[in-house]
């Protein structure tokens, strides 16, 4: 495993400074809402927390991964046991902040490289915001798709990557992804959602 940094906590109070982000929200509880790829991909303030099993053609690695996605921003903390090798990710459009810890901050426009450079791989982090939702992504046309036959989307095959479905959950009344298997050319990813948190209705 590559990934050898501070503390969670600390790397998110040095990328909130520098880009001047909002604090997290308080959770609140939502009445029910009903399902559809549309609603769910028009969510707009979601947390989850769970774990990730990364394999390519040189490294294998596990790591805990907390993601929070709000309006055009997503943060993602990737750690190992006890918060250690902690990186924090911030992505904004095409603008990737990543901060090691310890003052090492780096910034681009070019969010693949640097998460290649940086974690040893590199995905498409603006399509995996709606991937992990059960959604396909907004502006690339899908290759292939099957559904469960209660609709929940089974397979994806989009942008040359291919997602398998495995588990979904009931998360607080939204029935969102629980276990999904991620492959792209080199890259091998494996999803497993401890929580997930919807903090909105969707647009």
């Amino acid at each position: 495993m590559r990934i050898r940094f501070s503390s969670v906590a600390g790397a998110l109070v040095i990328v909130a400074i520098i880009l001047g982000l909002p604090g997290c929200a308080e959770m609140q509880s939502r009445p029910a809402v009903s399902g559809g790829s549309a609603r769910l991909a028009g969510l707009q303030r979601w947390t989850l927390e769970g774990r990730i099993a990364v394999q390519t053609p040189d490294d294998a690695w596990q790591a805990n991964l907390a993601w929070e996605h709000e309006g055009r921003q997503d943060r993602l903390q990737v750690s190992g046991p006890l918060n250690q090798g902690a990186v924090s990710i911030v992505l904004q459009d095409d603008l990737i902040l990543i901060n090691e810890g310890g003052g090492k901050e780096s910034i681009s426009r070019d969010p693949d490289a640097l998460l290649k450079e940086k974690l040893g791989f590199s995905i498409p982090l603006q399509n995996l915001r709606y991937w992990i939702l059960g959604v396909s992504a907004p502006g690339d046309a899908s290759d292939e798709m099957e559904f469960y036959p209660e609709g929940r989307l089974k397979h994806l095959r989009q942008a040359e990557w291919s997602l398998d479905y495995e588990r979904y959950h009931d998360w607080d009344r939204f029935v969102l992804p629980q276990k999904v298997l991620i492959q792209g050319r080199s890259l091998k990813l494996k999803l497993f959602v401890d929580e997930w948190v919807v903090r909105d209705f969707p647009i």
